[in-house]
C-alpha cells in the first residue's frame, strides 16, 4: 500500500500573462456579447457531481421552463441541450441525442461544429453510415480549423490530413502510434510523438529509438525530447538531449539539474555555474546557486550562499538559513553559525526561513520546560512572517503549551490562527478538532459525517479560447480537453495561467496523477515576482481546491463507507493519497488500484470476505476492498483513525509494535515520533485530506471558517 509521487517542476519564463479569455474568432464574440446579455455566465451548472439520472431530469426541467416561457434562445436552455445530448450519446440513446440536437448548430453558433460533431456520433452509433458521413463532411467543410473538425478526420480515415492540421489532438496520438505499430522506423511519427505527446505513458521506448536513429532533429525538438526524459526520471537522456536544445534559462538549469539528479556531480557544478554566468537575471539564477550549495564544498558553498544574498534579495532568507547549517555542521563553527541566524531575524525576519528558524527555537524552549518563552517565539514568528510554512504547525502547538499553562483564551487565539490563516493545513485540522469543531479528531473522525455539498458550476478558466471556457462551463471536458490541447499545441514554456488550466482539464478527465501535480507545481516553480502575484490570483478561482481534491468514485465510495460505517471523507482522503484516483496504477511495489491493494492483502481480504471472483483493478471491488481493510485497521486499534491510517500504511504488525513500546500518551507526539518517515508523513497528508474535504465540500465548516475570518477582521484589537 506504498506508493509515493515525486513532484517534477517545471519553471516558467518571466513574462506578461495571457488575457484571461482570448477571443479567437467571430463566433467566439457573438458567444460573449450573448453571454454579457444572458443573466450571468457564471449561473450555468453542468451538473457533473449528480447521478445520471439525476443530470438528465433536472436539466430537461430546464429546458421545459424555457421553452413554456417562449424563450428558445435563452443560454441556459441551449446548454442544457447539448449536456442532454450528451448524456444521451454516453448512454448509447442515439435517437434521443438527435431529437435534442435539431437545429441547435444555428441556435447556438459558437459550439455549431461540436453540435455537428456530436450529432455525426449519433448517426454512427445508429449505424446510419451514409448520414454520418454526410455530416461529417459537413462539419469539415463549414468547421475546417476546429478541433472538432478532427474527429471528422479520424471518422473519415483522412490521417496524414488529421495529423498535419491537428498535431496535438488526441486523436493524432492515436492514430501516430497505430501507424508506428505498422512502421516502427518511422522516425517522423517518433517525432510527432515527443513533440505533441511527451506525457504518453510509454514515451520513453520511442524517445529511445528516435534518438537512436540519428534524426536532424531542430533545437527546439530536442527540447521536447529533454522535456519528456525529464517528466519520466530518465535523467541521463535528458542531460544528452538538453545538451542540443534550445539555449534558455530552463533548458540550462534543467540540463543542470539533470546532471544533479543522475548523480554527474563535477559535471553538475559546471552546468549550475553557466547558468548564473549566462542567465543572471532569470529567476533559474538563484536556483542555481542554491543548488550548488548542496553539492559543492562548504567553503564554495558559503560563497555561493554570499552571492544569493548579495543578488537576490527574494532569496537572502533561504541562503543564510543554508550558511548557518554549513557553519554548524559541516565547519563545526557553533559561534559563526549563530551570527548567521541574527543577521537572518534581524534583516529578513519576515522570510520562510526565518519563521523555521524561531519555530526551531520554539520547540527547543518547550522540550526544556520553558513553555512561556516557546510562546512567545511563537508570537514573534506569527508577527514577523504568517505565512510561513510553518506558522500552522507551530501555532498549533503554541496552542497545546498555552492550554498547559492555563491560559485558554490564547489557547484559542493560537487555534483559531492556524485555521484562519493556513485553512488548508493538517494543523488546522488538529485546532479545529481541539475547538470542538465537528471535524472529527484522531479517535471521531471515522464517524464524522458532515453534510457535503458538492459543488459543479463553474467559471471560466484564465487561459484558453471563448470556445474553450463554454466547453468546461459545460462540463464537456473531453471536448474541452481536445479543444485545449489543439489550442497550446506544443507550447514548452507555459505561463502559470496555462499550468493552471491544463491541469484542471487534466483532472476533469481523470488524468489524475499529472493533473493534480500540475496544479501542485504553482506553488514550487521559479518565476519572476509579478507572476508570484498571478499565482496568488489563480489559487483564488474556485477549480484551484475543486481540482485538488475531486470527487471521483464518489457514489462507489459513499455506499461502501456506509457499509463499513466509515466516514466517506475520510475514505476520499485515505484514496486520494494512495492513488490521486488512478484505478489501474501500481506501485513500485505491486499494489493495485484506487486504493493500492496489495496482492497477498487482497486475497486475504477476499478470503475473509468469502469471494473467489474479484479484480482488484475494478474500481467497485477495490473500494470494497480497500474500505474492509480500512474498517479493520480501525477495529485493531478502537477505531483510533490515527493509527488505523498508520497501520494502512505500513502495517498493523509495525503500529502495534510502537504502541506497545511506548503507549500513545500525547497523540500529538505519538505521530512525530513515528519512526516510518513515510508513514509520519502519510498520517498527516491523510487526514489532511480529509480535512480539506470537510473544509471545502461542508456548509456547516464552510460558515465556521467565514464567522472566524469576519470575527477576526471586526477585531482591530486582536492579537493575531
Amino acid at each position: 500500500m506504498r506508493w509515493s509521487i515525486v513532484l517534477m517542476l517545471s519553471a516558467t519564463l518571466a513574462g506578461a500573462s495571457a488575457p484571461l479569455i482570448t477571443a479567437s474568432s467571430e463566433s467566439d464574440l457573438a458567444l460573449n456579447a450573448s453571454l454579457a446579455n444572458s443573466r450571468d455566465n457564471k449561473s450555468f451548472d453542468p451538473l457533473t457531481y449528480y447521478s445520471t439520472d439525476q443530470r438528465l431530469a433536472k436539466l430537461e426541467s430546464q429546458v421545459k421552463q424555457a421553452a413554456s416561457n417562449s424563450n428558445n434562445s435563452n443560454i441556459d436552455n441551449l446548454r442544457s441541450r447539448l449536456v442532454i445530448a450528451d448524456i444521451y450519446l454516453n448512454n448509447r440513446k442515439a435517437r434521443e441525442a438527435i431529437a435534442t440536437l435539431d437545429k441547435l448548430e444555428t441556435e447556438y453558433p459558437i459550439l455549431a461544429d461540436y453540435v455537428l460533431l456530436k450529432r455525426a456520433q449519433a448517426q454512427t452509433q445508429l449505424r446510419d453510415l451514409t448520414t454520418a458521413k454526410s455530416t461529417w463532411e459537413t462539419l469539415l467543410k463549414n468547421f475546417p480549423a476546429s478541433p472538432a473538425a478532427a474527429e471528422a478526420l479520424f471518422a473519415l480515415s483522412q490521417y496524414q490530413t488529421l495529423l498535419d492540421k491537428f498535431p496535438a489532438h488526441p486523436r493524432s496520438q492515436e492514430v501516430a502510434l497505430n501507424l508506428l505499430a505498422q512502421a516502427p522506423s518511422r522516425t517522423d511519427l517518433m517525432l510527432h510523438l515527443a513533440t505533441y505527446f511527451g506525457d504518453y505513458k510509454q514515451i520513453v521506448p520511442i524517445l529511445d529509438r528516435l534518438v537512436a536513429s540519428s534524426p536532424k532533429l531542430s533545437s527546439e525538438q530536442w527540447w521536447a525530447v529533454a522535456d519528456a526524459y525529464f517528466d519520466k526520471f530518465e535523467f541521463g537522456k535528458a542531460a544528452k538531449a538538453y545538451e542540443r536544445a534550445t539555449s534558455n534559462p530552463i533548458t540550462a538549469y534543467k540540463y543542470a539539474r539533470s546532471l544533479h539528479r543522475g548523480r554527474q556531480i563535477d559535471s553538475a557544478i559546471s552546468a549550475y555555474n553557466r547558468v548564473v554566468q549566462q542567465f543572471p537575471k532569470s529567476p533559474q539564477a538563484p536556483r542555481a546557486l542554491v543548488r550548488l550549495t548542496q553539492i559543492e564544498s562548504p567553503e564554495v558553498a558559503i560563497a555561493a550562499a554570499d552571492r544569493l544574498v548579495a543578488n537576490y534579495p527574494d532569496t537572502a532568507g533561504e541562503a543564510l538559513a543554508i550558511k548557518a547549517e554549513i557553519l554548524q555542521e559541516k565547519l563545526g563553527s557553533p559561534k559563526a553559525a549563530s551570527s548567521v541566524r541574527n543577521l537572518l531575524l534581524a534583516r529578513y525576519g519576515n522570510s520562510n526561513e526565518a519563521g523555521e528558524l524561531r519555530w526551531r527555537i520554539a520547540k527547543g524552549q518547550a522540550r526544556g520546560g520553558q513553555l512561556n518563552n516557546a510562546i512567545a517565539a511563537v508570537e514573534m514568528l506569527i508577527a514577523n512572517s504568517p505565512e510561513s510554512s510553518f506558522a500552522a504547525e507551530a501555532s498549533f502547538w503554541a496552542g497545546k503549551w498555552a492550554n498547559q499553562i492555563g491560559d485558554k483564551n490564547r489557547a484559542k487565539k493560537f487555534f483559531e490562527f492556524a485555521i484562519r490563516q493556513h485553512p488548508d493545513s493538517y494543523y488546522a485540522w488538529r485546532a479545529a478538532g481541539t475547538l470542538g469543531w465537528n471535524v472529527g479528531t484522531f479517535t471521531t473522525a471515522r464517524y464524522t459525517t458532515p453534510a457535503l455539498s458538492i459543488p459543479s458550476a463553474r467559471q471560466a478558466l484564465p487561459a484558453g479560447s471563448a470556445k474553450l471556457q463554454e466547453l468546461y462551463i459545460l462540463g464537456l471536458d473531453r471536448d474541452a480537453r481536445s479543444q485545449w490541447q489543439t489550442e497550446i499545441r506544443s507550447k514548452l514554456n507555459l505561463e502559470p495561467n496555462e499550468i493552471f488550466t491544463d491541469g484542471v482539464l487534466r483532472v476533469a478527465t481523470q488524468d489524475n496523477l499529472k493533473g493534480i501535480r500540475t496544479i501542485e507545481s504553482l506553488d514550487l516553480i521559479d518565476v519572476a515576482p509579478p507572476l508570484k502575484a498571478d499565482i496568488a490570483k489563480i489559487k483564488q478561482h474556485p477549480a484551484y481546491f475543486q481540482s485538488l481534491y475531486p470527487f471521483h468514485y464518489w457514489d462507489v465510495i459513499s455506499n461502501w463507507s456506509r457499509e463499513r460505517k466509515l466516514s466517506p471523507a475520510l475514505v476520499i482522503a485515505l484514496m486520494r493519497q494512495e492513488s490521486r484516483f488512478e484505478a489501474q496504477i501500481r506501485s513500485r511495489s505491486g499494489a493495485i488500484g484506487l486504493m493500492q491493494i496489495m496482492p497477498d492483502t487482497g486475497s486475504w481480504i477476499a478470503s475473509k470476505k468469502g469471494l473467489n471472483n474479484y479484480n482488484l483493478d475494478n474500481p467497485v471491488d477495490n473500494i470494497s476492498f480497500g474500505t474492509w481493510y480500512l474498517d479493520y485497521t480501525h477495529s485493531r486499534y478502537g477505531d483510533n483513525s490515527m493509527l488505523a491510517v498508520a497501520s494502512y500504511n505500513a502495517g498493523p504488525g509495525a503500529v502495534g509494535r510502537w504502541v506497545e513500546g511506548r503507549s500513545i500518551g500525547d497523540p500529538d507526539e505519538f505521530v512525530n515520533s513515528i519512526p516510518y518517515e513515510e508513514t509520519r508523513d502519510y498520517v498527516s497528508k491523510v487526514l489532511g485530506n480529509y480535512w480539506n474535504y470537510l473544509r471545502l465540500y461542508s456548509p456547516a465548516v464552510q460558515q465556521q471558517i467565514a464567522s472566524l475570518k469576519s470575527s477576526n477582521s471586526n477585531n482591530v484589537s486582536s492579537k493575531f
